[in-house]
């Protein structure tokens, strides 16, 4: 009996249609994975979008006025800077004059009532520099603590416009960076002038010696040597960040340098304080020179994770390969001692990758110090792969 091809054409139909159905699977998942790209992409761009204008507002005048007072961080006199008031006052005749004029006499009696040293900053005034700036800061540090793997240490990034609202927090819920225009330091000195014969009556001046940092950013802790002669640190619960800068690429480093130094701030605490627990220093010069030691390490390692990561950062910005501006910006701090390690940190996050270094610095800091007086060659490198390929073509600092 002669079968009818029925069930053959069946099997094949069926054959035929699961080939279908995967097909059409696969065009659906193709669809999806593409569609979510671009969305990606898409909202990587909106994310990124007029960046590219912070260069202009960075490169507006700077400006040292108004100085509003953000913390007062110390009392006590400087006797340097004492001095050079106390010979402003004698060398200005027509202050002395009006000063007797006033009080009747032509002998003056004098004492300095207080002297204190402020930090102060210059608010930003324009609103759209502001909150542009702001916008940029929370986008890049996102980035870095995507690249990085690390925990976010910020409570807060908000842009200072006149004095603090209130008392600043401390840093156990974390720090607050506080983005202004420009920084300054203010030591003021009180003088109350008055008669010898006559002390009910007086006249007082303020005198103010005003310092403007160089510093772009910073994060401060502060080494505290207790009675027993155990060593800690304290911290402070905030870090400026300045928008105006003569390199605008330095403004831009700014919360990718601050953010890597509070990461890897309590490895170089550690280091430290073991140093000087095993070698007590003799003198407060020995001391203050293995804090220096320590901290320069910490410069070289935030300085070669820099160097790796901002080019992508700057790459959605500016129009072009930046790796060489980066590089530039980098090498000019060569004229600073604390950046004497800077070349061999680079080279080490070349050859090691972003996390492995990170991963190095926070659990064998004493090893990446040794690497930077022999940096591991490509053949005994541990990084992983997408991140040496990241950065394999810089040109050497």
């Amino acid at each position: 009996m002669v079968r009818q091809p029925h069930s053959k054409i069946h099997v094949n139909t069926t054959r035929y249609r699961r080939v279908i159905d995967i097909a059409l699977l696969l065009g659906l998942s193709i669809s999806i994975f593409l569609f979510s790209t671009h969305a990606r992409a898409e909202n990587q761009t909106r994310q990124w979008h007029h960046f590219e204008n912070l260069l202009d507002f960075i490169r507006m005048d700077e400006r040292q006025a108004p100085l509003v007072e953000f913390i007062q961080t110390s009392e006590g006199l400087d006797a340097d800077l004492s001095l050079e008031n106390r010979r402003f006052i004698s060398q200005n005749e027509a202050l002395l004059e009006d000063i007797r004029t006033e009080l009747n006499s032509s002998a003056l009696s004098w004492k300095l009532r207080q002297a204190t040293t402020r930090l102060m900053v210059v608010p930003e005034t324009h609103p759209d520099y502001a909150a542009l700036f702001e916008r940029y800061c929370h986008a890049v540090i996102d980035y870095v603590l995507q690249e990085t793997r690390l925990p976010n240490p910020y409570q807060a990034i908000t842009t200072l416009d006149g004095h603090p609202a209130g008392p600043i927090q401390s840093g156990d819920a974390g720090i607050t960076a506080y983005l202004v225009h420009n920084i300054a330091d203010v030591y003021s000195e009180e003088y109350e002038f008055f008669a010898p014969i006559d002390t009910d009556r007086s006249i007082r001046i303020t005198l103010d010696n005003r310092t403007y940092r160089g510093e772009i950013g910073s994060y401060s802790s502060y080494l505290v040597i207790d009675e027993d002669r155990q060593y800690r640190f304290e911290h402070n619960p905030y870090t400026l960040w300045r928008n105006s800068a003569e390199d605008p690429l330095n403004v831009l480093i700014a919360p990718v340098e601050e953010t890597l130094h509070i990461a890897l701030r309590d490895a170089t605490e550690g280091a430290i304080k073991t140093r000087l627990t095993d070698q007590p220093p003799s003198t407060r010069a020995d001391m203050e020179a293995v804090v220096e030691e320590w901290l320069a390490i910490e410069e070289a390692a935030v300085g070669g994770l820099v160097s790796a990561l901002l080019p992508e950062i700057l790459d959605r910005i500016l129009d072009g390969d930046s790796t060489a501006d980066v590089m530039r910006t980098l090498a000019e701090r060569h004229a600073f001692d604390k950046y004497r390690y800077l070349d061999q940190g680079i080279e080490v996050v070349n050859t090691i990758g972003i996390q492995s270094a990170i991963a190095v610095y926070q659990e064998q800091t004493h090893h990446f110090k040794a690497m930077l007086a022999s940096p591991p060659s490509d053949g005994t490198a541990t990084a992983d792969e997408e991140t040496r390929d990241a950065v394999a073509n810089e040109p050497a600092a």
